[in-house]
Parts: structure tokens; C-alpha cells; sequence
């Protein structure tokens, strides 16, 4: 017995010699923690940043193999994600709010658009929009049972417009753009950043109104995780911002580069400027990834979400805030 177990150490000892001497002595890595991502939707110009920090090894360098996947809106996401169908998503923050309200076991875990692209866009020129009443008489393309939706009814009540005032054609979200470019509608309630760069990608100028900045405190984008997963693997939550926050500060950094990378890896709607385009319009409305608070969220931002979700019946009544989110898991 004594000789067959020392063959066996001997074996052992010869493969480790073995390994280290490939590897140049160095000890073999350690493998990569596996790690499931859902996007908010279909391939946009602001997912290069994923690509990019998958690409150039920034998730294998926190010890990572992230698995990217294409999300049908952010609604969808949330329920999957509480499904425990994936580990983190990206994901419109207001709509995880609205979920985890529901019962569901998500958490934010990180915000870095704090103000929602929500906005009534049209074409300079055709439109002037100087004001919520401005958009009284013109016809608003609207997708309704989404986000889109959620954003129009905040905008009234907050606004004192009553719904009847205003002439809402209902439309697929896919449908919203060509109608705006053909004048089938006056203006698309989306967000800013894509239909700004879809009104100059046909050489026109885009008329804007943010709903952010007239009452409606709806949050844009971030990141959440399931119950589940934020029990078990909490530092990979850590090391996955850490590592998507490198490589977003790459795609802001250099935008063109980020689209041309991105259109080379996967099927992207529209030429390189309306990318570019796209996500200098995100930027802009974000907290930039080099500064130390991005991902930081505030009880105040909570609490104004929450209080405006349950004025309109989107949130029980006596739901606590730390129900909703955590810094606790933000890269140092």
C-alpha cells in the first residue's frame, strides 16, 4: 500500500512539473468563476462597452468568464433575472424598481444614469417644444404597456396635463422612428439618446424635451442582481463592476473605436456616426465611469422613485427602501 501511494505522489508530482514547466513556471490559473449577464435589449451602441471589457480581458482579469447575452426590454430582463435565468443585468433601474415593488427577488446594485433618457423628441424645424403644454395638439408616438408608457402617465401628473389633452398614436416600438422621420407622427416618446442620433443620422436637427427636467424622477440605467446570486457570490458582483466600469471608460473614451469594434463583432442597425452619435448622447447623461461615485445611488433618488411610482399605483405602500437597493457591493 505504502509504494502504491507513493507512486501515485510521485505521478502527481511529475504532471504539476509537467504543467509549470508549459507555463514557464509559472503556477497554472486558477479557473475563471462563471458569470451570466442579460442586456436590456438587442445589440445598441452603448452594449460596446460589454464587448469591449470581455474582449480585451478585463472580466478574465478579475477572475470572470462572463457570459453576454441579448435582453427584450427591460421589463423582460427583471423578470428573468428574478427567475434566477441569469446572475446580473443590465437593465432600466425604473423597471427594476417596479418588479422588485411586485415581489420580486432582485436588487440595484449599481446606478450610473441617474436620470432617465426618457423624452418627447422631434424634428427641429417641424416642431417647437418649449414646454409641457407644447406638446398639446401634436401627435405623440407612444409604445404603450412599456417603459414608454410609465414615462407618459408620470409626465402628466406631474405636469397637470390631463391625458385627453393630448393625442397619443399607439405605436410598436419598432415602428416609433420611421413614423417621426415621415411625419406620420409630430414626435416619439423615447429616449434621448437613440432618437436624437436617428433624427441627425437623416441630416435634420432634433427637437428635445427631457422629461427629467420637468418633474419626472424616473432613473435610467444600472445594474441589479437576484437574491440568490448576491447571497452566494458577492464579491464576483464586486469584481463584475469593477471590470464593466474599465471597460465602459474605454467606450467613453473613445467612442468611434468602441463602434467600429462593436460592428465588426455583431449586427448593429444604422452607419458608424449614428453609433458615435448614440453613445456621446448616453455619456452625456451619465455619470462618467472615472468618477470615483459612479454606480453610488442616494436615499433621496430612492425615495423620490418610489414615492412617484406609488402615486401612480406602481408600488404597495409600505415597501422599505433597502428593499430596493445596495452600495455595498460597488468597486473600492
Amino acid at each position: 500500500m505504502k509504494t502504491l501511494l507513493t507512486r501515485r505522489v510521485r505521478k502527481v508530482a511529475c504532471v504539476t512539473l509537467l504543467a509549470a514547466t508549459l507555463l514557464g513556471g509559472r503556477a497554472a490559473p486558477a479557473a475563471a468563476e462563471p458569470l451570466k449577464l442579460l442586456l436590456d435589449w438587442a445589440w445598441l451602441p452603448y452594449h460596446a462597452a460589454f464587448l469591449l471589457t470581455q474582449d480585451r480581458g478585463y472580466y478574465r482579469d478579475v477572475g470572470l468568464d462572463v457570459d453576454i447575452e441579448q435582453g427584450r426590454g427591460s421589463a423582460t430582463t427583471a423578470v428573468l433575472l428574478s427567475q434566477g435565468e441569469f446572475d446580473v443585468a443590465h437593465l432600466n433601474v425604473t423597471n427594476a424598481a417596479q418588479l422588485i415593488g411586485k415581489g420580486g427577488p432582485i436588487k440595484v446594485v449599481a446606478i450610473y444614469q441617474h436620470r432617465s433618457g426618457a423624452s418627447f423628441v422631434g424634428i427641429k424645424g417641424h416642431v417647437k417644444l418649449d414646454g409641457p403644454r407644447s406638446l398639446i395638439g401634436l401627435k405623440i408616438g407612444s409604445t404603450p404597456g412599456g417603459s414608454d408608457g410609465l414615462s407618459l402617465t408620470v409626465f402628466t401628473r406631474e405636469n397637470h396635463i390631463a391625458m385627453s389633452e393630448l393625442d397619443v398614436v399607439s405605436l410598436d416600438a419598432q415602428a416609433k422612428t420611421a413614423a417621426l422621420l415621415t411625419g406620420q407622427i409630430d414626435v416619439a416618446s423615447g429616449d434621448a439618446p437613440a432618437y436624437d442620433a436617428y433624427v441627425r443620422a437623416t441630416d435634420r436637427e432634433p427637437e428635445t424635451l427631457l422629461l427629467a427636467d420637468h418633474g419626472v424622477p424616473l432613473i435610467g440605467f444600472g445594474f441589479a442582481t437576484n437574491d440568490t446570486y448576491l447571497k452566494a457570490h458577492p464579491d464576483a458582483i464586486r469584481r463584475f463592476l469593477a471590470a464593466t466600469k474599465r471597460g465602459m471608460a474605454d467606450a467613453a473614451k473613445d467612442p468611434e473605436a468602441a463602434c467600429e469594434f462593436m460592428r465588426a463583432k455583431v449586427h448593429l442597425a444604422g452607419n458608424n456616426s449614428r453609433c458615435v452619435d448614440y453613445i456621446k448622447g448616453l455619456v452625456a447623461l451619465s455619470t462618467p465611469p472615472t468618477d470615483p461615485s459612479w454606480g453610488r445611488q442616494t436615499e433621496a433618488e430612492w425615495r423620490r422613485l418610489t414615492d412617484t411610482l406609488r402615486a401612480v399605483g406602481e408600488l404597495p405602500a409600505d415597501q422599505p427602501l433597502a428593499d430596493f437597493y445596495t452600495n455595498d457591493l460597488l468597486p473600492k
